[in-house]
């Protein structure tokens, strides 16, 4: 055997195990990432989130910092206040109910939780899907996944409106006695409206 052939024998296993090695994730592996992802993400209900928001349209800019409570999926508080912590307004939704307190006490109620923010403070956010989203779960067609098979973008319809999510960046918390990766940085986009939410903490229950 000549010492070039012999040779090969003995690297060609190196080859195989670095090819090997430097495959790329697969997509069948990806779905399945995120298929465990998904059931995680549906058995949680009830949590706190908190962090900054800002709002940008053609009209309006406002920043400011808010207090999510989820009791269910259907029943949840929205507090929202200034940088330095000034009450701006208290959002609460119940199944085929909600009301919002401004800061100065008025209290506004409407069945549609949208309707009644758009209409007091002109600004849209889809709220009636807040529970899905805003912990970077869907089930759709038009979802893409990161190479971690965590969400990182979808579209979707509410209240008539086409709404595009983005997730930029996800940090891991405990569920159960299990990891689990929630978002960290989520961009909602509808028309002229721009919604960038950056959360700091997610308190699971």
């Amino acid at each position: 055997m000549s010492k070039i052939k012999y040779a090969f024998i003995l690297v060609l296993p190196f080859i195989i195990t670095a090819c090997h090695i430097n495959k790329p994730k697969d997509t069948a592996s990806i779905e399945q990432q995120w298929k465990t992802h998904q059931q995680i993400l549906e058995q949680i209900n009830t949590f706190r989130v908190n962090g900054s928001i800002a709002q940008i349209s053609e009209k309006t800019r406002n920043y400011g910092r808010f207090l999510i409570t989820q009791k269910s999926v259907n029943l949840f508080e929205v507090k929202l206040t200034t940088p330095v912590g000034t009450n701006i307004l208290t959002l609460k939704s119940e199944p085929d109910s909600a009301e919002l307190i401004d800061k100065n006490g008025n209290h506004y109620s409407d069945t549609n939780i949208e309707n009644l923010m758009k209409k007091v403070s002109n600004v849209n956010i889809p709220f009636n899907s807040l529970h899905n989203w805003l912990k970077g779960y869907s089930n759709s067609s038009s979802d893409k996944l990161d190479n971690s098979g965590r969400l990182a973008s979808t579209e979707f319809m509410q209240n008539n409106n086409r709404w595009k999510l983005k997730i930029s960046s996800y940090s891991t918390y405990t569920y159960k006695n299990e990891k689990i990766d929630l978002p960290a940085i989520i961009e909602l986009n509808h028309d002229e409206e721009n919604i960038r939410l950056k959360i700091s903490n997610w308190i699971l229950q």
